[in-house]
C-alpha cells in the first residue's frame, strides 16, 4: 500500500490534483480575507506597472519608480485632506452664521423642515420616525461591517507596499519552484486566480466608463444640478456588476423628479433600462469572451446561477470562477493519463529490477549453415 502510495504520488497528474484539493480548501479557509487578496493584486499590479513606467523615464530601477508614484499618492492625498477640511470649516462656518445666537436645536429643526419640505410629498417620514429604533441595529452592524472592510483595505494596501519595494526574493523563491512540484502547481493555480481579479477588475472598468460616458449628455441635457456628484455616483456604482446600474439608475431618477418634474423621470426609466440590457446581455458577455473561450449564452447562465448561490457576492464571482475552471483544466488535461501512466511504470522499474534476460543461442548451433559446406565439398569433388 504504501508503494503504490508513493509510486502514485510520484505521477504529476496525482501532484496537481493534489494541489487542486490544497488550493480550494485554501480558498475557502481564507474566504474572509477575500478583500485582503484582491487589494494586494490589483495595487501590486497597477502600481508595479507605473513604477515601472516612472522608472523608465526617470532612469531608475523599478523601486525607486514605486517610491515615486508612493510619493504622489501621498501628496494627493494629503491634497484631498486639505481640501475636505477647508470644506468642513467654511460649512461650519455657514453653520455659524445661520445660528446667530439661536440655540443649535432650533437651527437643527429648522434645516430639517427645510429638507423635508423639498422632497417628495408621497415619502411619509411620520411613519419613518415611530420605526428609527428598529433601523438602528442594522445600521450599527453596517457600521461595523465598514470598518472592517477599511480594515482589510488598509492590510492590503500595506502588504502591497511591502511587496514592490521588496519584491525580488519573493519573485526569484517563486521562479526557483519545480512546476511539476505539488507547490508549483498551487503557485500556478494562485497566479490564474491573481489574473482572473485583475481580468474582472479591468472589465468592470470599462463598463463603468462606458455607462457614465453614455449617461453624461443626458445629464447635461436635462439641466440636473451638482453634475459632478452625480457623474461620480453613476461612475461608482456602475463598479458594480449589473446591479450598479440600477442602483445609480434609481438614485437619478428621484434626483430627476425632485428637481425637473416627470418627463425627466421617464427620460431615466428608459434610459437605465437601455443600460442595464446593453450591459448584462451585450457588454459584459463581449469583454468577458475576450479571455474566456466561451459562448456569451454560458457566461450568463453562469453569471445568474452565480448571483442565485452566492447573492451579490456572485456578480463578481462568476467571470473569476470560470477563467479559474479553464486555466485549471487545460493544466490538468497537459499531464495525460497515458504519460502519468508511463511514468508510472518506470518508476516501479526503478523499485524492483526485472529479471536478467535467457541467453540466445550461439550460431554454431544454427541448422542452415550445413548445406553450404556440402555444397562446397561437392564442387571441389568434380
Amino acid at each position: 500500500m504504501h508503494d503504490t502510495l508513493s509510486r502514485l504520488g510520484r505521477i504529476p497528474l496525482y501532484k496537481r490534483l493534489f494541489a487542486l484539493v490544497l488550493f480550494l480548501g485554501l480558498l475557502v479557509g481564507f474566504r474572509h480575507l477575500a478583500l485582503v487578496g484582491v487589494t494586494l493584486v490589483v495595487l501590486a499590479r497597477g502600481l508595479g506597472a507605473l513604477g515601472g513606467l516612472f522608472g523608465r523615464l526617470l532612469k531608475r530601477s523599478e523601486r525607486v519608480g514605486v517610491m515615486v508614484c508612493l510619493l504622489l499618492l501621498g501628496l494627493l492625498l494629503g491634497l484631498l485632506g486639505l481640501g475636505v477640511f477647508h470644506l468642513g470649516t467654511r460649512y461650519y462656518a455657514e453653520l455659524t452664521a445661520l445660528r446667530s445666537g439661536r440655540p443649535l436645536t432650533d437651527l437643527i429643526n429648522e434645516l430639517q423642515r427645510e429638507s423635508l419640505a423639498r422632497m417628495p410629498s408621497w415619502i411619509r417620514f411620520d411613519e419613518l420616525k415611530d420605526k428609527i429604533p428598529e433601523l438602528m441595529t442594522p445600521a450599527m452592524t453596517y457600521l461595523r461591517a465598514t470598518g472592517r472592510v477599511l480594515l482589510h483595505l488598509l492590510l492590503g494596501v500595506i502588504l502591497a507596499i511591502i511587496y514592490l519595494l521588496d519584491r525580488k526574493p519573493v519573485d526569484d523563491m517563486l521562479r526557483e519552484l519545480d512546476p511539476e512540484s505539488i507547490v508549483g502547481a498551487l503557485s500556478r493555480y494562485f497566479r490564474f486566480l491573481s489574473e482572473a481579479v485583475v481580468i474582472t477588475i479591468t472589465l468592470q472598468v470599462v463598463v463603468a466608463i462606458v455607462n457614465t460616458v453614455f449617461t453624461l449628455p443626458i445629464l447635461v441635457l436635462l439641466g440636473l444640478p451638482h453634475l459632478l456628484g452625480f457623474t461620480l455616483l453613476l461612475f461608482l456604482s456602475s463598479l458594480v456588476p449589473v446591479v450598479g446600474n440600477l442602483v445609480s439608475g434609481t438614485a437619478l431618477i428621484i434626483a430627476a423628479y425632485v428637481y425637473k418634474g416627470p418627463v425627466a423621470v421617464a427620460v431615466f426609466v428608459v434610459s437605465t433600462f437601455v443600460l442595464h440590457k446593453v450591459e448584462a446581455y451585450v457588454l459584459n458577455p463581449r469583454l468577458a469572451s475576450r479571455h474566456v473561450n466561451l459562448p456569451s449564452f454560458v457566461l450568463i447562465v453562469s453569471l445568474v446561477l452565480f448571483e442565485h448561490a452566492f447573492g451579490l457576492a456572485g456578480l463578481f464571482l462568476s467571470f473569476p470562477a470560470l477563467y479559474v475552471a479553464m486555466n485549471v483544466s487545460a493544466d490538468l488535461r497537459s499531464s495525460s493519463p497515458q504519460d502519468a501512466l508511463a511514468q508510472g511504470n518506470e518508476s516501479s522499474a526503478f523499485s524492483e529490477p526485472d529479471p536478467q534476460p535467457a541467453p540466445r543461442p550461439t550460431t554454431a548451433h544454427k541448422q542452415p549453415a550445413t548445406p553450404t559446406v556440402k555444397r562446397a565439398s561437392a564442387k571441389k569433388r568434380r
